[in-house]
């Protein structure tokens, strides 16, 4: 919490500039009043706008941007860090895309500076405080927000569920998995729901869907960050949706590049966009699938639905080696001796199952909001899930899976 004592009052915005709802255009992390002092003088000469500076270093800064959104450009003291590096990593690994950020910090070493430049820093400052340095590093961070050099490098990751036939389960699956992430893992997610006239995302959320996803398809040349947060609904404090709900009787084209926009613009704001897309044979629904940093192929145990995965994956072929294939089996033990075994399906469909959902006819009754939602709730479907999720990003789980049995 900020020290009234001794932290100046916020700084009042003194020139008009275009900043999306929500975010603070500027916030700092300083372990002492000379390097506050300085760095109240410098944004209030370079009219960065409405923000904020607290006392504290880079561990109270990685404290608070876990539990609040991202600034546009941060500002972190890493003075008396025994292993900066990692904090700088930790820290990334908090932020949200499209954060440009500056270290202060104490040691004057090239090798230092350069190793926090590959880390995603934007520039470091030595102590003490060079008021025209900092006012360049303020100046070229301003420059960088919302680019893939800033702090947090790579794009939001991209998450594709596709069923292989209808009521496999993939739309449960995809709005499950977006409410783990926001919910568990405190990420900032946009989950999409890609049919625009049957989509159940909002159904399952139980809220309603918001108009402007058709508009915005549209006319992709307006899709910018403002567009998207004044048409998304929120589901809590990290949970984005996107979903319409158009006329049957309506004829509904959009493009392959209008969705690629719209995806694009989503990554630089979301740690992850998710997409539940129909399985419609459309050059957007596939161009969509093919961006994915994984397309996750929700199948069941019945023939139909392994002859309809070999199909999908023909379709979508291999790509460029950057995209991940995945195969997820839903509402496993349904078919009883007809069902196609797991190790058939992995035979067919030459790829092993990320996961294996077991059939719970029971869990998704209606209840109060919260319980709407099986990953929520504790048992064999939310284990299988974030077993996943721990694969979806690049962590993979240590726990054995419900399903070993050695």
């Amino acid at each position: 919490m900020r020290s009234v004592l001794e932290a100046p009052a916020p700084i009042e915005r003194t020139a008009a500039t275009k900043q999306p709802v929500g975010r603070s255009p500027f916030l700092a992390f300083v372990a002492d009043a000379a390097t506050e002092t300085a760095l109240h003088e410098c944004v209030t000469q370079l009219a960065l706008g409405q923000g904020t500076i607290m006392r504290g270093g880079i561990a109270k800064a990685i404290d608070h941007l876990g539990q609040h959104r991202s600034p546009h450009i941060l500002v972190v003291d890493i003075g008396g860090v025994d292993l900066p590096i990692s904090k700088v990593n930790e820290l990334a690994d908090v932020c949200e895309p499209g954060v440009a950020v500056i270290a202060i910090g104490n040691r004057n070493e090239i090798g230092l500076y350069r190793d926090l430049l590959r880390a995603g820093v934007t520039d470091y400052v030595v102590k003490p405080i060079n008021p025209q340095l900092l006012a360049k590093a303020l100046n070229n961070s301003k420059a960088h927000t919302g680019e893939a050099s800033t702090i947090h490098k790579k794009l939001g990751s991209l998450i594709a569920f596709v069923g292989a036939r209808g009521g496999v389960g993939a739309t449960t699956l995809a709005v499950n998995m977006a409410w783990f992430l926001a919910h568990r893992q405190h990420r900032r997610v946009a989950l999409v729901d890609l049919d625009l006239q049957n989509g159940d995302c909002a159904m399952a959320l139980n809220i309603k869907p918001t108009p402007g996803l058709r508009d915005a398809l549209a006319n992709p040349l307006r899709i910018d960050t403002i567009l998207l947060e004044r048409i998304m609904a929120t589901v809590g404090e990290r949970l984005f949706v996107l979903s319409s709900e158009e006329p049957l009787s309506e004829d509904l084209n959009f493009t392959a590049v209008a969705v690629e926009t719209l995806v694009l613009a989503l990554r630089e704001q979301f740690h992850y966009v998710i997409l539940d897309i129909p399985r419609i044979p459309a050059a957007s629904y596939r161009r969509a699938m093919e961006m994915a940093d994984f397309c996750i192929f929700v199948a069941d145990q019945t023939l139909r639905s392994v002859r309809d995965t070999v199909r999908l994956r023909a379709a979508l072929g291999e790509g460029d080696g950057k995209r991940r294939n995945v195969l997820v089996v839903n509402r496993y033990g349904e078919g009883g001796r007809r069902a196609v075994t797991l190790d058939e399906m992995q035979h067919v469909l030459e790829i092993r199952p990320k996961a294996v959902i077991p059939f719970q006819p029971t869990l998704f009754t209606a209840g109060p909001d919260e319980e709407r939602i099986a990953a929520a709730r504790r048992g064999k479907f939310t284990d299988a899930l974030a077993a996943l999720a721990l694969e979806l990003s690049g962590r993979p789980s240590e726990r054995r899976r419900w399903w070993s049995t050695k």
